[in-house]
Order: C-alpha cells, then sequence, then structure tokens
C-alpha cells in the first residue's frame, strides 16, 4: 500500500466510525491485577524490558549531519549518540573511562570530544586518541580506554539502540516490514529538533503514564473544555504490527469530507494523526508539519518521567512554523501538564492502598491491552531465559 492509499483507508475508517458512533474494539475486557505496579514488578520491569530491549534513543534529525553529537540520559545511563564523519552513527557511554566523568552535554557539531576534567580526548566512535601527561599512564594501552559501545542500529527516522553491551541490532528486526515501509513512506528522517528536549516528571508508574497516550476514550471526559474542541474523543483506529502498534485519531475538521466524493479528496492525512506506540515505551505523534517523540521512562514504581522532544520538517512553511510555535505550547503545559498527567498522578495514591485487586481496560481500549499482553509476554520469555535482543513478540495472556 503506498502512503495515498494508507492516509485514504484511515480517514474513511474514521469517518465511518464517526458516523456509526463506534471505534476499533478488542475482542474482549482485559482485567490485569493491581500488581503489575509493584515494586517489584517495576524492578523487573527496568531489567528486562529497558535494559535488555532494543529502544528508540532519539530520531535521525537529532544528528542532522556528519561530525554532531547529541546527549541522551535514560534509565540512569548516560548516552553520547554520535554521527561520524562518514555519517555512521554510534552509541557511547556518556562516560570517561579515567575518572567517570559525563563527557559531554546538550547537542551541537565537532570532530572530537573531550572530557572536561582532565582532557582525555575521544574520537567520534568512542576511540581515546589523546591523554595528557602520557607518561603517568606509561604502560596502559589506548585501544583498550575508549568509551563504552552500546548497540546501535538506524533507519526509516529512528535511532534504536539497547542501554547494556551486547549483539548488533538490526532496525528491519525491530520493526519488521510492514511498519518499516510505513515510516519509510513518512519520510521523516531529516526533520530537525524544535529546540531542546523537556522533560515532564509525572508521579506515577511509567505504564500508567504510558496509557495516557494510548487510548482517547478520555477525550470527551478529560479534556471537554480543551482537545475535545480540535480532536474526536472516543473514535480510534487500532493496528497492531508485533509489538508495535498504530493508531489513528481524527481532528474535527474531518467534517469537510463528509459527504465528498473520496476521489475528490485533497490531503486526508491534514485531518488525522497517526500515532505509533514503539515497543516498550516511546509513542510517536506525526502529522504533516512535525513529528512529537514521547519517551515514557521508570524513575520508581510509583513515578516516572516523559522526554518530550519535538521536530519538525525543515521546508516547513512560516506561517505553519508559527501556528506550530503558538499551539505548542498550549498542548504541553494545559493538556498534557495539566490534564493528562495530573489525572496519571492522580492513580497512584489509590493503587498504593493494596484495596484495588486489578485494573480494567475495556473493549474500546485495544492499544493498551496491546502493549500490557506484550510487557507480559517479555517478561514470562526472560523468566524462562529467553532472552529477545530483537523483535519481542505479544501474545494473548492466558485465558484472555
Amino acid at each position: 500500500m503506498d502512503r495515498e492509499a494508507l492516509e485514504r483507508s484511515l480517514a474513511r475508517r474514521l469517518l465511518d466510525h464517526i458516523e456509526n458512533r463506534t471505534t476499533d474494539l478488542a475482542d474482549g475486557v482485559l482485567e490485569l491485577p493491581a500488581e503489575i505496579y509493584s515494586k517489584e514488578r517495576h524492578d523487573r520491569e527496568v531489567e528486562v524490558l529497558f535494559r535488555d530491549q532494543p529502544l528508540v534513543l532519539a530520531l535521525s534529525g537529532a544528528l542532522p549531519e556528519p561530525e554532531t553529537y547529541r546527549t541522551v540520559d535514560l534509565c540512569g545511563t548516560p548516552i553520547l549518540l554520535t554521527r561520524d564523519a562518514a555519517g555512521k552513527v554510534h552509541a557511547l557511554t556518556n562516560t570517561c573511562r579515567h575518572r567517570g566523568v559525563r563527557v559531554a552535554d546538550g547537542a551541537g557539531k565537532t570532530k572530537r570530544l573531550t572530557c572536561p576534567f582532565h582532557a582525555w580526548t575521544y574520537e567520534l566512535d568512542g576511540r581515546l586518541v589523546r591523554v595528557p601527561v602520557a607518561e603517568g599512564f606509561e604502560g596502559m594501552c589506548l585501544d583498550d580506554k575508549g568509551l563504552v559501545e552500546l548497540p546501535v542500529a538506524e533507519g526509516y527516522g529512528l535511532i534504536i539502540g539497547r542501554l547494556r553491551p551486547g549483539p548488533a541490532l538490526d532496525i528491519d528486526e525491530y520493526l519488521g516490514p510492514e511498519l518499516a515501509g510505513e515510516l519509510a513512506m513518512l519520510d521523516f528522517q531529516d526533520w530537525r529538533p524544535h529546540g531542546e528536549p523537556h522533560v515532564h516528571p509525572v508521579k506515577a508508574n511509567w505504564k500508567v503514564t504510558l496509557d495516557t497516550f494510548r487510548e482517547n476514550y478520555h477525550f470527551n471526559y478529560l479534556h471537554r473544555r480543551t482537545l475535545a474542541s480540535y480532536a474526536y474523543g472516543g473514535v480510534l483506529t487500532f493496528d497492531a504490527f508485533g509489538p508495535h502498534l498504530r493508531n489513528a485519531s481524527a481532528l474535527r475538521s474531518i467534517d469537510a469530507l463528509k459527504g465528498v466524493p473520496e476521489e475528490e479528496w485533497e490531503d486526508p492525512a491534514q485531518h488525522f494523526s497517526y500515532q505509533y506506540a514503539l515497543f516498550p515505551n516511546t509513542s510517536l505523534t506525526f502529522d504533516a508539519r512535525h513529528v512529537e517523540l514521547w519517551q515514557i521512562l521508570p524513575v520508581d514504581e510509583a513515578n516516572s518521567e516523559v522526554l518530550h522532544t519535538a521536530y519538525l520538517r525543515p521546508d516547513l512553511p512560516e506561517e505553519e512554523r508559527a501556528k506550530f510555535e503558538e499551539m505548542a505550547p498550549w498542548i504541553c503545559e494545559t493538556v498534557v501538564d495539566g490534564e493528562d498527567f495530573w489525572v496519571a498522578g492522580r492513580t497512584e495514591p489509590g493503587i498504593r492502598t493494596g484495596l484495588l485487586d486489578t485494573i480494567v481496560f475495556g473493549r474500546n481500549e485495544p492499544a493498551p491491552q496491546h502493549l500490557h499482553r506484550g510487557f507480559e509476554a517479555a517478561l514470562a520469555a526472560a523468566e524462562k531465559g529467553v532472552r529477545s535482543h530483537s523483535r519481542p513478540g505479544a501474545p494473548d495472556f492466558p485465558g484472555s
């Protein structure tokens, strides 16, 4: 399916749902034990889902040209992403091999990286090339003291990696052929970050926070004075790609297509947004002018943080850029912080009492159901000693 056919198909599905007051549904209701928010479960998830599985580290546009770097911090691991002179991406621990000092901050352009403490200097591929007062380290092999290299792969606008050394990664294996082809069609690999990443602290378990991104059943209630006037609530398409998924949600402007013959539609994608969940913790929202990257990270069993970065199309007209810059703070501060993350924080006290035996996902919440099944599958595989360094499966819970 080409991009035009995909966008027409998604717009048609959304219009059908709006007309019939329906939405995509799961096969049944899913109840999960409230224990999934416990400290023991949290600690297992950090090890299995975050330190053992591939994660999205950034979009390709974070390293816009050769000899650039960007730092990211995920689950306590400081990472230094670089693009060398040949254009190859590297993921390195942002930790000097002399005394463990953080080598770099932020993002920029450089040919080499120098630790601020004692000026140990590294190439962009992590090789140690200079140690001041070399006689003080006579007998030490510089080849053994490069920055620790982490597995990394790039493709389709994504940079994925693992937080611990291990086997090489394959971006096609991580995504699967269908999703890889779809992201290739969206063609956002050269879109540039708009400002610096914004960290949102959230007083909620990371899965509670993630689930706020994965359904719009709440739009007509939680967002009734804000987002509900801009986008339809309770109307969502759902498509799975292995452990990953895609939702599409309709903007109110899609009403302009009602009653218009499909062959006369012009750019139907302007009336909805693509919303991807990339296993285990990344939400990617895409429209014609920008991509929003939301990385949901565990802090402890009752707290999380969300790393948010917006990427804009490089040839975006100034008028469209101005519209985005006007709306972005409202979305971030009013809708996300003030409503989504506010209500996520109101979840934790009740869960901590131990009085709830289960939490419930309805049939109209197929995306959270799919993700939680994936988490359960990965944890079960780890218990059996099956380590999946590529594309984890997402089978049903027994008896679900």
